[in-house]
């Protein structure tokens, strides 16, 4: 009898709600039943699960198919910013807006037809404007799906890799992120620790405010209180709603967490109830525009705590304070709210405005004040009488007092020895991640200090590097030739180039190479991205932690001895070495191979007898799969020529020659967001950092979907980014100005298309650089070679921008008609020829406009909408350009694009 009731009261929708709410308590029925009612609670979500990634299409992708290679590939559809027709767009839709970093991403609302079509079709057939207006409006918006369901299936189907870059871009955009992902497919909540480790996070603490300096850390380390906030059964307000605005700075209201006033927030949730998010607040050093002298972590718990006693039993564990949210108390709210006895976290109540007239309400909360440890100050009331913003005039001064008192303070990746406790899963426990962590950490525990474990891991990018890069650009360039003879001094350099490729070749590969080598060659492809994931978050941390302490010696030096004393240079030369990355193991594997190649060439080692010859195989195989491979080395600025056509080589093996490809690539003074841009642009994963780490230029390999590549005749986009030119922290470095020129003029020499990337409106910023690859241009004009040239002027907002800055546009003309000219006359020709004569530009057509990145202040600013909209115009432009190139020319191929290289 008491299973046949229990299956009766499971099929009924609002038994169900009550059973769910209180089956912990079920302790009157025997152990059996609870979990036949809890095996049938999992049937019925399974069924509402199966409905949703059915109509999202997502059916097929439910074994984590959803990648990030998959999701990069540029197609037709992505060209087009138009709002989703079905259900099953809005994966795709979402995903798009997300990696692009708009903040409209989140909107799942659907359209059908055009409004413009329904009006003039109505006005045809004679109707009123009116009414058409009206049938429009009705056939205009369907019925769709809550975002946060959109952001649950779309997590569930994707692997770990594109999880993470969501996460990144969510942060981005400043909206909440899924910190407990709900019991979807199986019967436990995931902690979302590893989708978050590439989030880092810079702020200033009110303790920093005078001297201005910063700190960067690691979403997941960083060490904060966090203020959680649920309800008990139904609002009559939104809490969601009332975070917002708790979060938002005075005068700027942002959407951290969906509610039911925005777009779709109003529809109900099928899978996302149980869902905890969390969104973090970031100082920025102002005492009186900062909300919280110090990070703070809010934590969201969407549906009844009730309903989701494993998810609220973590929160009261990790939480500081927790903030409940209730309409009634009666007497099973008491019952579960007992259980709390003796926890360590403070508990706050904010009662809805029917509260105070209910008896009950009253008298419970007075059995519980001694439970919890509560007094009046931890009961609000929200009232009719207090709007939304007065509300939270009261709560952030009490959220102050918490973080003010030396509260419990817990980092997410300390978060995860909890959840495991709760029966959580934390998704970086797979096995793959951990055999992956296991194979970084050999490597990066070896790590102290950057400097000596370059010199001592990373033989071969010290000095004998830097002069086989010499002694190869004398060998093309001939500068110090003098009165010997032509033929003997290139004997000359080639006897000592070949020299040096020997005591590179002497070389043995250090513990640290090994290690790295194993881990791209024997881990399986998943374990493989995993390894090279953690050792850049791993070598990423040691980095930062050097540059902070290398930028306080700088400041000191410079207080005390100005800037023209030799130890500041000193401390210039250590800040640019100090980076250490997963490029310079893959350089150092570049070496290895091409001491090996000069050995086997000159026939000191036997074809046989070689150790390196796989390794561009790897590389292509990383190159083919969006890893950035450096194309320069800034450190020598060089290009390793034999180990980059050796991997191009093999990268066109492996597409099977279908391999013609557009090359797009950014230059730009440094800070002026080249590395942003492309982002944006195509969504991809160029490092951004406010220290100077990454030098040289790095290429990424990206793939055009079948139909795209018919019509624009070419397989890949090859995009290029640069490090910044004219840093002022290199500025006293030896031959700085001229490796700026040499990079400057060999990236829009590869160049199908250059975008200039200018900070402001100020064009003289770039008139040395230009000056000097206006040489290039000529050079390349008399072979056929005519790249488009695209100038980007950064932060400049105001609409009439384009016309404000006619003049401007003339004077950059001038300027490079007369750099033209004047490098004209030293190549001998003729000196009446324009820049337009060497380089596919039109002042009208060729500049663009770009508002600023960030709407407000960083670092609680997400990414200005208009900047993501002007990016998405660029780069639709750009793919213009490319189909008509594409009619004039045949796009080159891998292997002339090698040739190219060695050319230039």
């Amino acid at each position: 009898n008491i299973f046949s009731n229990a299956c009766s009261l499971c099929f009924s929708k609002f038994m169900r709600l009550r059973l769910r709410r209180s089956i912990g308590h079920l302790v009157i029925i025997p152990t059996t039943i609870k979990i036949i009612i809890f095996l049938l609670f999992l049937t019925e979500r399974s069924d509402v699960l199966q409905d949703i990634l059915s109509k999202l299409k997502l059916l097929n992708h439910e074994h984590k198919v959803l990648s990030l290679q998959k999701i990069l590939e540029i197609s037709s559809g992505s060209l087009k910013q138009c709002t989703p027709r079905e259900m099953e767009d809005l994966p795709c839709h979402f995903l798009r807006k997300l990696l692009a970093s708009n903040v409209t991403a989140r909107d799942t609302s659907l359209k059908q037809g055009s409004s413009v079509d329904e009006i003039q079709r109505g006005m045809d057939k004679e109707e009123s404007i009116d009414d058409s207006i009206f049938f429009v409006t009705e056939m205009d918006m369907t019925v769709s799906v809550n975002p946060l369901d959109v952001l649950c299936a779309v997590l569930l189907c994707s692997d770990s890799f594109l999880q993470q870059e969501i996460l990144s871009k969510m942060s981005l955009c400043q909206f909440a992120l899924p910190l407990l992902l709900p019991p979807l497919e199986t019967h436990t909540c995931t902690l979302m620790l590893w989708a978050m480790r590439d989030i880092v996070k810079k702020w200033r603490p009110l303790s920093m405010a005078e001297s201005r300096g910063f700190k960067e850390e690691s979403l997941v380390l960083t060490s904060m209180p966090t203020l959680s906030f649920v309800r008990i059964g139904n609002l009559t307000f939104s809490k969601s709603k009332l975070l917002n605005l708790f979060l938002s700075p005075s005068q700027q209201n942002h959407n951290f967490f969906i509610h039911q006033d925005m777009e779709c927030g109003s529809i109900p949730r099928k899978i996302a109830d149980g869902l905890v998010e969390v969104s973090c607040y970031f100082p920025g050093g102002e005492k009186d525009s900062d909300l919280f002298p110090e990070p703070v972590a809010v934590a969201n718990l969407r549906g009844d705590a009730e309903s989701h006693q494993v998810q609220f039993n973590f929160l009261t564990q990790v939480s500081s304070a927790v903030f409940i949210f209730a309409e009634f108390i009666s007497e099973r709210e008491y019952a579960f709210l007992s259980l709390l006895k003796g926890s360590s976290t403070q508990y706050y109540f904010i009662l809805g405005k029917q509260s105070t007239k209910s008896k009950e309400t009253l008298d419970l909360l007075n059995k519980l004040a001694p439970v919890l440890e509560l007094n009046k100050s931890h009961i609000l009331v929200k009232s009719d009488t207090i709007n939304n913003v007065e509300f939270v005039g009261k709560l952030q001064p009490i959220a102050r007092r918490i973080i003010n008192s030396a509260p419990k303070i817990m980092s997410i990746q300390k978060m995860a020895a909890i959840a495991r406790k709760c029966t959580i899963q934390v998704d970086e426990d797979s096995q793959e991640c951990q055999n992956a962590f296991q194979c970084a950490k050999n490597i990066t525990q070896e790590v102290k200090d950057v400097a000596v474990y370059k010199n001592n891991m990373l033989k071969l990018q010290g000095s004998i590097w830097k002069d086989l890069a010499k002694l190869e650009k004398e060998l093309c360039r001939m500068e110090s030739q003098g009165n010997m003879p032509l033929e003997k001094y290139r004997s000359e350099l080639k006897t000592k180039l070949l020299e040096l490729r020997k005591q590179q070749n002497r070389c043995e590969l250090t513990t640290g190479l090994i290690n790295f080598i194993k881990g791209i060659k024997n881990l399986n492809s998943v374990e493989k991205h995993y390894f090279l994931k953690w050792l850049k978050f791993n070598l990423d941390c040691i980095a930062r932690e050097n540059l902070s302490n290398l930028w306080a010696a700088y400041k000191e030096k410079y207080k005390t001895l100005g800037n023209d004393d030799q130890k500041i240079v000193e401390i210039d030369q250590l800040i640019s070495s100090s980076s250490l990355g997963v490029e310079h193991f893959l350089r150092e594997l570049g070496q290895f191979y091409e001491a090996e190649y000069a050995m086997v060439k000159e026939g000191n080692i036997s074809e046989k007898k070689r150790q390196f010859g796989y390794f561009p195989s790897i590389v292509a195989d990383l190159l083919l799969e969006g890893f950035p491979l450096e194309l320069i080395d800034g450190d020598a600025s060089n290009i390793p020529l034999q180990w980059i056509t050796d991997v191009l080589t093999e990268l066109n093996n492996k597409v099977k020659g279908q391999s013609k490809l557009m090359v797009i690539t950014v230059l730009g003074v440094q800070s002026t967001g080249k590395s942003t841009l492309l982002n944006t642009m195509f969504g991809l994963q160029f490092a951004v950092s406010s220290g100077r780490c990454t030098q040289g230029a790095f290429m990424t390999l990206l793939k055009l979907t079948e139909n795209l590549t018919q019509e624009l005749g070419c397989d890949f986009i090859l995009v290029i980014d640069t490090e910044g030119l004219k840093a002022p922290e290199l500025s006293k470095l030896e031959d700085s100005y001229q490796h700026d020129n040499e990079l400057a003029t060999l990236v829009i020499g590869l160049s199908d298309i250059t975008i200039v990337n200018m900070a402001m409106e100020n064009a003289t910023e770039m008139k040395d650089i230009l000056q000097i690859v206006t040489h290039a241009f000529l050079r390349m004009e008399k072979i056929g070679q005519k790249p488009n040239c695209q100038f980007v002027h950064q932060n400049v907002n105001d609409v009439a921008a384009p016309r404000k800055t006619m003049r401007d546009r003339k004077h950059l003309l001038e300027q490079l008609n007369e750099m033209t000219q004047a490098a004209a006359i030293m190549e001998k020709l003729d000196r009446n020829i324009k820049f337009s004569d060497i380089m596919d530009y039109d002042p009208e057509l060729h500049n663009w406009y770009i508002p600023s990145l960030w709407h407000g202040v960083p670092p609680t600013a997400p990414v200005n909408l208009g900047y993501t909209e002007k990016v998405f115009e660029l780069k639709k432009y750009l793919f213009e350009v490319i189909r008509d190139r594409a009619l004039e020319k045949s796009p080159q191929n891998i292997t002339e694009f090698i040739e190219w290289v060695k050319s230039l």
